[in-house]
């Protein structure tokens, strides 16, 4: 629900003249073969000029819908493009946590298989067909690959008792987040979405049900971890280009992860793009997605699973 949300906000990103196109290719029609369109600032543009421009980047910002099937399929695509024109690169991934880094290491260096891998590393549900593509990617290709996020044990924490709680955490716990007590103060159009979005799940009367307070702290948690993780694996890897892939809600509008990191790093050459599904397309308003994020890639939905037409 939420990366749908915020696939939607039309709040001005900073990022102006970053993408780097030259006027005529602002200009061109994308080669549409049927599966996806790339708008970048109400222009149309082709999958090859996006690539370009974020093969130029210092950090590469990629949004998905999690549940998008071609999105991670797109994903795969835009890794091995920005690979072929700057081989020196560095996947950073929500989907893993910093304290399997080890294990993650162990498995791109063929120490340990792919089953100890995945019994250590609390994959997603959905790894072998989403994620792991990417993986395989970067370790026949002797890419590092980045666990960025937040442990989710003290995300969980930070729900229940709030970031002060982290304080109270072993020196060698909190190596695994960001400098605390991290910033909460962002920007006010992701403050004000995301009172909107966590007042409704903080509604209900049972005390098991977190105040929306205390959601947003466990969100900032995610992205300042997120956005330390990018800085620390540019430093730690050397890589010319980090790509970052998280749910859209992280970085959309410049938001997130992003806004962190910009204010950290200013100088960062940053670019995001956002990947979404469109229910009218081919015949999309791209004029709704002009602040969403330097690129947009849209697509039709996902093809109805044909078994679950049978439930």
């Amino acid at each position: 629900m939420a990366s749908k949300f915020f696939g939607n906000l039309r709040i001005c990103t900073l990022l102006g003249c970053l993408c780097g196109l030259p006027l005529a290719a602002s200009a061109s029609l994308a080669a549409n073969d049927g599966t996806l369109l790339v708008f970048s600032h109400s222009q149309t543009v082709t999958f090859d000029q996006m690539i370009e421009s974020l093969s130029r980047a210092d950090v590469v910002f990629v949004g998905e819908q999690h549940d998008h099937k071609r999105g991670h399929e797109l994903e795969l695509e835009v890794l091995k493009a920005i690979y072929a024109k700057n081989s020196s690169i560095a996947l950073s991934l929500e989907m893993f946590e910093r304290d399997v880094q080890m294990v993650l290491d162990e498995y791109l260096s063929d120490q340990i298989s792919e089953s100890s891998f995945l019994a250590a590393s609390r994959p997603w549900p959905r790894y072998k067909t989403d994620y792991a593509p990417l993986v395989e990617f970067c370790k026949k290709n002797k890419l590092p690959v980045i666990a960025a996020n937040a442990p989710r044990r003290y995300v969980s924490m930070v729900t229940r008792k709030g970031q002060s709680s982290l304080l109270d955490l072993r020196k060698e716990a909190r190596s695994n987040l960001p400098r605390l007590p991290y910033s909460m103060v962002v920007p006010e159009g992701y403050d004000k979405a995301l009172d909107e979005v966590f007042s409704n799940h903080g509604s209900s009367p049972a005390a098991a049900v977190p105040s929306p307070s205390r959601m947003k702290e466990s969100q900032m948690l995610w992205d300042a971890t997120m956005a330390d993780s990018v800085l620390r694996a540019r430093s730690k890897t050397h890589a010319k280009v980090v790509l970052q892939m998280n749910g859209a809600m992280h970085s959309d509008s410049g938001y997130g992860i992003v806004d962190r990191l910009r204010q950290a790093a200013p100088r960062l050459r940053i670019v995001t793009v956002s990947i979404k599904t469109d229910d009218p397309y081919p015949n999309v308003d791209r004029s709704k997605y002009d602040k969403t994020a330097d690129f947009v890639i849209v697509t039709p939905p996902d093809a109805a699973d044909p078994a679950a037409k049978k439930l």
